[in-house]
């Protein structure tokens, strides 16, 4: 499951990346009339921009960056130094290859009159998006084993509608496209399924067995000698 989510999440974002390189109109057509579009309804209704930008403050990527810093800190506390250093290399790895691609692709932002509100920096991929795909996944695979069925289904429910949310405000605010929180989301899965995927292996090369996701964090045992 970790190779097949790798695959068609590296296979979306790759998509994406050469539709962006390449000017592919019809996209070119949705992002610049969704930037328009939205940029009338913020003129129009003021409350849609603010909410927007609630959102995009509370779901920032230090809130996630910091959130997951601290819970790999307690895992460092229990001993639990592999799990800590699956979720720091996810994290701040994520961060450091979302900034990169940013340089590598130099898309600017949308330019529009009498903006809502303004970022730095370069426009693909999102790094809100991507934070915050990248934290959700996170967090839902260090508390699946805590949760009941029901339990579960609501919580992936919750991280979607998190993304979702971020990646909708960062387009009504207008500081980025369609295409940029696109590949953000397609990214974030992406990576934490490499990342998730190499922790797994370890684990099982070290005699700790991973059958599902609700294996991920539970707690480690001595490795085993070979």
């Amino acid at each position: 499951m970790g190779l097949l989510g790798t695959l068609v999440a590296g296979a979306g974002f790759a998509l994406v990346l050469l539709l962006v390189r390449a000017g592919w109109p019809p996209l070119r057509a949705l992002d610049a009339g969704a930037a328009d579009a939205f940029h009338r309804l913020d003129t129009d209704h003021p409350h849609l921009a603010q909410t927007a930008e609630i959102v995009s403050d509370a779901f920032d990527p230090v809130v996630f960056r910091v959130g997951l810093t601290v819970v790999a800190v307690v895992y460092l506390v229990h001993g639990e130094r592999h799990h800590a250093a699956w979720l720091m290399a996810t994290v701040f790895g994520g961060a450091g290859l979302g900034l990169a691609l940013k340089e590598m692709v130099g898309r600017a932002r949308p330019v529009l009159p009498d903006p809502v509100s303004t970022a730095p920096g370069m426009s693909f991929p999102s790094g809100h998006a991507l934070s915050a795909t990248i934290g959700c996944c996170l967090l839902l695979l260090l508390t699946l084993r805590f949760l009941p069925r029901g339990g579960r289904i609501a919580a992936v429910v919750a991280a979607a509608a998190v993304v979702a949310a971020v990646a909708f405000a960062r387009v009504v605010l207008g500081v980025h496209f369609v295409s940029d929180v696109l590949g953000g989301v397609t990214l974030g899965v992406g990576w934490v399924a490499v990342t998730t995927w190499a922790y797994a292996a370890w684990r099982r090369e070290t005699g700790q067995p991973v059958s599902g996701p609700a294996d991920v964090g539970t707690r480690e045992q001595p490795c085993a000698r070979r």
